[in-house]
């Protein structure tokens, strides 16, 4: 009877051994390592450096092409006013200043133009009346036209934002004789903090080529090139007369 027993009891454990499941053991959890944080930001900071500056390296390549365009469109005026000047005919003249003052109309009544503005407007349509008054017609058809570019900018500049996509440097067709109003720095590019070129005296005659904004884009006499702000210049008229 005791064997008996000792059978049942066996066969119990075993039974009960055969209940009990296996418990399952959790995955090791691997340790944190702060540095791989620190490692992907430093890795989308470098990326991001790297995109800035292939923007950078587009931009300076492209003001470069428009300031060779530039420089050739300019040339070429040139030699297109010397032509000008060759065939210019009295009624020529006269519809070109004709046009100017119809411009210098639609200038006046705005209430978002500077005083100076309007002045310095002023002052080359009266210098092309003045040259057509001696009979010297290209000239006038010269002042006229720069009468209507510089009006022109001047309207441009206050009906878009400098945030406006489509805000960029515009060549004027006939370039424009300026003088520095007091002493003033010549900058690469077009605001206050950018390289400066050159120091400008006071009376330096400039040429304007083209202009952003408020900044106009020059040429000195000693053929600098390079950047001043247009509050800083005045139109000079007088070289063109003689």
């Amino acid at each position: 009877m005791l064997c008996g027993a000792v059978i049942a009891l066996s066969g119990l454990n075993i039974t009960g051994c055969g209940l009990l499941k296996p418990v399952p053991v959790a995955a090791p959890i691997p340790p944190h390592d702060p540095c791989e944080g620190q490692q992907r930001e430093i890795e989308r900071l470098q990326q991001q450096l790297v995109e800035k500056e292939v923007l950078i390296r587009n931009l300076n390549a492209r003001q470069q092409d428009q300031a060779k365009a530039l420089q050739e469109t300019t040339s070429q005026v040139t030699r297109d006013q010397m032509r000008l000047r060759r065939l210019a005919t009295q009624p020529g003249a006269a519809s070109a200043i004709a046009e100017a003052e119809v411009a210098m109309a639609s200038l006046k009544p705005s209430q978002i133009t500077a005083p100076e503005q309007t002045v310095q407007a002023q002052r080359l349509l009266a210098a092309a009346t003045a040259s057509y008054a001696k009979g010297n017609y290209g000239i006038a058809m010269d002042h006229a036209a720069q009468t209507r570019e510089f009006i022109e900018m001047v309207k441009d500049n206050r009906t878009r934002k400098a945030s406006d996509p489509r805000f960029a440097m515009v060549p004027f067709n006939i370039p424009i004789p300026l003088r520095a109003k007091s002493n003033i720095n010549l900058r690469r590019e077009p605001f206050g903090s950018a390289v400066k070129v050159a120091a400008l005296k006071k009376d330096s005659a400039l040429t304007a080529q083209a202009y952003l904004g408020d900044w106009l884009h020059v040429q000195t006499s000693d053929e600098h090139s390079g950047w001043v702000l247009n509050t800083q210049v005045e139109v000079r008229v007088g070289d063109l007369d003689r």
